[in-house]
């Protein structure tokens, strides 16, 4: 890694920590907002249920500005916008004034965390990517550590407003830092914005989390189902559109790729299972077991710390051993931290508290990082972004859901048990979102022993070993990605003048090959014909040459390549190969090494290397 990469690395570590860390501000502080701006605690949640809507709203929108503007200027224009919420907020002269200052920093949050992690993933190769998610994740926990301690202190020494002046003045250093010594990492796109694309994403995710958010309560059931379908068929409506535009908004297509749905389905239990511990912990230990909120604090505190370290080292473990066992570990911890929280009642020790809290926190993170490296790393960088900015959506509507669900759950059961007392009402409401996280920590679990397999370790060959297809294979080939649209295809097949390409994923490995057969296959005329024994009737196809190309062009690769890819490793015998690219009518032939491709061969590649042994005169063929 150069020195300039090593400085963008820190500024962007700075500007993570720096996102998360205002995050856990706000909750310490609400009592004191309330009192002084004179609203009620409905209205002061808004800067919490304000800021997560914005949020999500703009990491959908994220993928697009990292595709408009370059890295360094999207990321000082977002830290402008972090300062100037800041210093609004700071200022706080009413809570309509204080809740745009929230506002302006969860557009910054919602473009700041999935970009650092996109660029994060830029930066490392492939083999080293666990570690880098590790480090992520390291500087990611250690911000919600410190938070509510660094809250609640100057909360009640010097008060709310000097809070949020201490995050304008970390924004600005983060400004300067970032004019100083930030480099650009990924090629921008002169793409226009799709006005239609931002307004059914924005309405569509408004819709449901507040949907979600209103689904925890009787009076307004009726209003958060309605809001929960509009939303549903709204983003049904984004996602259909996504998969027309020529240039999509948000490259839903990534969740074709089986093993990036199963991650994410993994880590949106793992979120799911987690959701409510935030909100039901405080209630159990300052209002069921009347403890100040100091030692509720001191419940949570080792566990954040501890899990800041062990995602680091999972990272590592995650590089060195592969996914699926660090996964399984992890998740086997979260669900067992869930048990543990099931069995508190009211004479549960405050060391046991910690105990099975702690084991959460580091279960999470030795599952999350291995699951989010495992999937992601499936992708090509070029849509890594996408990847990022679609994970990032799901799982806080995964989040949003089961809080709501389990927030619901434990209304329910303490309305139930109110015949037993106030407090056991609510230690049996309490105790049943535990018993929820256990079952949805089971379902991960076994997600994770069934989707997430290694892939075989590499064979590691000399750089002095040779083999026969060596001498007329081209190395480091052309490819398409198995994201690109027929015209990026149509565009390399003029390019490198060549008549096919193979279809790689984010690893390498090859998913299809396109050949200008396939191209034209589609374009070429297509009567419908059927009928029976008595009459045949010919529906004849009208469609023009312009119309068609322009369809085509629009399609993704993988609509028309072939899947049935066949392939030689790279030990094959030449004569093998000869056989293959004759008997099979082959152009071009992949050649592979542990599943990943390494060159091709073709008939021209077969006929140069012939005519370079035929004036020696010796059978070396």
């Amino acid at each position: 890694m150069t020195k300039q990469q090593k400085s963008t690395l820190v500024v962007l570590m700075l500007g993570a920590f720096v996102s998360v860390l205002n995050q856990t501000l706000i909750n310490p502080a609400l009592p004191s907002i309330m009192l002084e701006t004179g609203v009620s605690a409905t209205t002061a949640q808004w800067l919490v249920s304000g800021f997560t809507l914005v949020n999500a709203i703009v990491i959908a929108i994220s993928a697009f500005l990292m595709d408009r503007f370059s890295t360094r200027k999207l990321f000082i224009s977002i830290f402008v916008l972090f300062f100037t919420g800041s210093m609004l907020a700071a200022w706080g002269a009413n809570f309509a004034m204080l809740l745009i200052g929230r506002i302006l920093q969860a557009i910054c949050a919602g473009v700041m965390l999935p970009m650092s992690m996109t660029v994060l993933l830029l930066l490392f190769p492939h083999e080293k990517r666990g570690s880098a998610m590790g480090l992520y994740n390291l500087v990611l926990m250690f911000a919600p550590a410190i938070g509510p301690v660094i809250s609640g202190v100057l909360t009640d020494k010097i008060g709310w407003h000097v809070m949020f002046l201490i995050m304008a003045a970390l924004a600005a250093v983060v400004i300067l830092l970032a004019a100083v010594a930030m480099k650009n990492f990924g090629e921008t796109k002169k793409i226009s914005l799709d006005k239609w694309s931002v307004t059914l994403s924005s309405l569509g995710l408004f819709c449901l989390l507040y949907g979600f958010s209103l689904f925890g309560h009787t009076m307004t059931m009726p209003a958060a189902v309605a809001l929960i379908v509009v939303g549903t068929i709204v983003l049904f409506v984004f996602a259909r559109r996504q998969l027309k535009l020529e240039q999509p908004f948000l490259q839903v297509r990534v969740l074709e790729d089986k093993r990036f749905q199963a991650g994410i389905t993994i880590s949106m239990l793992i979120q799911a299972s987690l959701a409510a511990a935030g909100i039901t912990l405080p209630i159990y230990i300052q209002t069921v077991r009347g403890l100040s909120a100091t030692i509720s604090g001191t419940v949570m505190m080792p566990g954040a710390i501890l899990g800041a370290a062990f995602g680091y080292f999972a990272g590592k473990l995650h590089d060195r051993f592969g996914a699926r066992y660090v996964a399984i570990t992890g998740v086997f911890l979260v669900t067992l931290g869930s048990v543990g929280m099931v069995l508190f009642d009211f004479h549960t020790s405050v060391a046991f508290m910690i105990v099975s809290y702690a084991v959460r926190s580091v279960g999470l993170m030795l599952a999350n990082t291995p699951i989010n490296t495992w999937s992601i790393s499936t992708l090509h960088d070029a849509v890594l972004h996408h990847g990022n900015a679609v994970s990032s959506t799901l799982r806080q509507v995964a989040a949003t859901l089961c809080t709501a669900i389990m927030v619901s759950a434990m209304s329910l059961v303490s309305a139930f048990s109110a015949s037993q007392g106030e407090l056991q009402s609510q230690m049996a409401g309490i105790r049943i979102t535990y018993c929820l996280s256990v079952a949805i920590g089971f379902a991960a679990l076994f997600m994770v022993i069934v989707k997430v397999k290694d892939g075989k370790k590499a064979v590691v060959i000399s750089e002095n070993t040779s083999f026969e297809l060596d001498i007329a294979m081209k190395v480091d080939p052309y490819t398409v990605s198995r994201y690109d649209n027929l015209e990026q295809v149509v565009e390399k097949f003029i390019n490198y003048r060549t008549s096919g390409l193979p279809v790689v994923d984010g690893e390498k490995r090859i998913v299809g090959f396109i050949s200008d057969g396939d191209v034209l296959r589609y374009m070429a005329k297509q009567d419908v014909h059927f009928g029976a024994e008595s009459y045949s009737v010919v529906l004849p196809d009208t469609e023009s040459f312009t119309a068609k190309a322009k369809n085509l062009l629009q399609m993704n690769v993988m609509e028309i390549a072939s899947k049935h890819i066949i392939t030689a490793p790279r030990s094959t015998p030449l004569l093998e190969v000869c056989r293959l690219i004759s008997e099979r009518k082959l152009n071009k032939l992949p050649v592979t090494q542990d599943g990943v491709l390494i060159g091709t061969v073709s008939r021209g590649d077969i006929m140069r290397e012939l005519m370079k042994r035929l004036p020696l005169g010796e059978d070396k063929l």
